[in-house]
């Protein structure tokens, strides 16, 4: 190759691999972008995994997104008490068209203020059932209510409630630890008649077992109770309890074989005490049901006494939906019902524990009387006598129910064949028992007037805002949570005397601030996506830097050579002149 020749090879190779060493340093610089790149988003991905957002938490557990509707809207969610949110001053936030209602109606002016003076001076009595149902029409023309709702409100007598007047109980349940329970199950001494009460019927509880006729149904014993002339048939009935039932302890194994003798501690009731038994007299003694035969079995006598109990607590076979009786206050405790009747029916069929006998019939009665407060399932004797304690079996019953409604995880309650190896849930002082409360108010339109009347007396009382991103911003739920949290916004609730007080958001005792499950996953997928996006390229420059490292060690070997053959050219051409 000639010396011109080599020098312009020379020079494109040159060129070349400084285009190769530029290309590398891009690259280089691509990288360490893809580095900064991927460092930020996990950044952000670490960030989003404390996430929270605001959630309603109800009685029942029941858990929802928190919104401007739930809080200022009237429903069962908020027990038809609006949770009103408030700025700093602690004006009422209205939506834009509530706002222009609140004016419309004359109960506040453009700046928000409650008129309490007209334009003559002369003093307005905001506090009337005239000026509220103004604001009612104005809510209604601007479509916030409903105009049937609205003509449903104004039939209802107009209340300060929420600022010192009476408010409505819309208590539809209510939570009572042990001593409570049994109380309202008919267990409280009335010292007067020198007797138990019956069960509290405002939670939808019997005054006794089943009644004079109900408990013989129960046990599957036809009677007729009336006459054809719609009298009381007394014959057919006393005949009916005295073929059901032995009020001795020393039954005769002739003439009582098959009949039901109910004690209390080894005594035995007579008819009337039978009848006026209550639940909550069992939990509270030491109640037994023996017979001379067979008591156990799938139907047999001690099923259908513990069907008829968990009656009068809300069971109810087969429903799909709660009744609203004792402890069937939703659908979660429908089933817990049901399924408790499972597990506590089971210590009814398996082999009953033997008690020592005695000489005697009544001796066996005796024994295994005594016996049975051991255990939770069937005593027997070779007398051909079998019993069940009564108060231990609703025990079980009611502690398989909690165990239902708490979860074998969260329980520390227990029911075996042993009572000493059962840890029953009436026996825990602080254990508390949900019971839908009949007595109070159910009728929704008034529970909605209620709700009205304290919304109205709180714009009267406090004015509303006037800031124009608050009011159109607060019907946003991201808005609504992020103000919240930062203490841009307020919720003023109901205080147990009767008036409205301003707190943070967590102070009411339903709204609760937990993980944000769906953002964290939101925020991982993006992170997913943009740490593959980023590998992808990575991986892409890193084959690039390959191909041009190669590149430029070829070009490197060619250059070094050329540079010799170059070299030694101009070597020659110094030799041959120089001779």
């Amino acid at each position: 190759m000639g010396l011109a020749a080599s020098q312009a090879r020379f020079l494109a190779i040159t060129s070349r691999k400084m285009n190769c060493e530029f290309q590398s340093m891009q690259i280089a610089q691509d990288k360490l972008s893809v580095t900064r790149d991927l460092q930020s988003a996990t950044t952000k991905y670490q960030n989003a995994l404390n996430a929270t957002k605001l959630v309603w938490d109800t009685d029942m557990d029941e858990v929802y997104d928190l919104s401007y509707e739930l809080l200022m809207t009237p429903s069962a969610l908020n027990d038809y008490n609006p949770y009103i949110i408030t700025d700093g001053q602690g004006k009422v936030v209205l939506t834009d068209s509530m706002f222009d209602a609140a004016v419309a109606a004359g109960i506040i002016d453009e700046n928000g203020d409650p008129i309490h003076s007209d334009a003559d001076g002369n003093a307005v009595d905001l506090f009337t059932q005239e000026m509220r149902n103004k604001f009612i029409d104005e809510m209604a023309s601007k479509g916030e209510i409903a105009f049937s709702t609205a003509n449903s409100v104004k039939s209802y007598e107009y209340t300060k409630a929420g600022i010192g007047g009476e408010i409505i109980d819309k208590t539809i349940a209510n939570a009572l630890t042990s001593n409570s329970f049994i109380k309202a199950l008919g267990a409280e001494y009335d010292e007067d008649t020198n007797t138990h009460k019956k069960g509290d019927l405002k939670y939808g509880l019997n005054d006794s077992i089943l009644g004079t006729y109900g408990l013989l149904s129960a046990l599957g014993v036809e009677v007729t109770d009336t006459n054809s002339d719609g009298t009381i048939n007394t014959e057919d009935i006393n005949a009916a309890w005295d073929k059901t039932f032995c009020y001795t302890t020393s039954p005769d194994t002739t003439n009582d074989n098959g009949k039901i003798i109910i004690t209390q501690n080894g005594t035995a009731l007579s008819r009337e005490q039978i009848q006026n038994l209550s639940l909550g007299d069992l939990l509270s003694g030491n109640y037994a049901m023996t017979v001379v035969g067979s008591i156990g079995g799938q139907d047999g006598k001690a099923s259908k006494m513990l069907k008829a109990m968990a009656t009068l607590l809300g069971y109810a076979p087969g429903s799909t939906t709660a009744n609203g009786i004792g402890l069937n206050v939703d659908m979660e405790a429908n089933n817990a019902l049901q399924t408790a009747m499972e597990f506590t029916e089971s210590l009814l069929i398996g082999d009953p524990a033997t008690s020592t006998t005695g000489v005697s019939t009544a001796h066996a009665v005796a024994n295994s009387t005594n016996e049975s407060k051991n255990y939770n399932g069937i005593v027997k004797t070779d007398k051909g006598v079998e019993t069940i304690n009564l108060t231990n079996l609703l025990k079980s019953y009611i502690t398989n129910f909690a165990i239902a409604i708490d979860g074998l995880q969260e329980t520390l309650f227990s029911v075996n064949d042993s009572v000493k190896d059962s840890t029953y849930a009436t026996d825990d002082l602080n254990y508390t028992f949900l019971l839908e409360e009949k007595a109070a108010v159910t009728e929704t339109d008034l529970l909605t007037t209620d709700f009205y009347n304290q919304l109205y007396n709180q714009i009267c009382m406090n004015g509303a805002t006037t800031d124009s991103i608050k009011r159109d911003m607060v019907s946003d739920p991201e808005y609504l949570m992020q103000a919240l949290k930062n203490g841009q916004l307020f919720i003023s609730s109901l205080n147990t005397d009767g008036y409205f007080y301003q707190g943070a958001y967590i102070l009411n005792g339903y709204v609760q601030e937990v993980t944000d499950e769906e953002a964290i996953a939101q925020a991982e997928l993006e992170y997913e996506l943009t740490k593959n996006k980023l590998n992808y390229k990575e991986e892409t420059l890193e084959l690039k830097m390959k191909n041009i490292d190669t590149e430029l060690s070829a070009l490197t070997t060619e250059y070094d050579t050329v540079k010799n053959l170059i070299s030694k050219n101009v070597e020659k051409v110094f030799t041959m002149f120089s001779t």
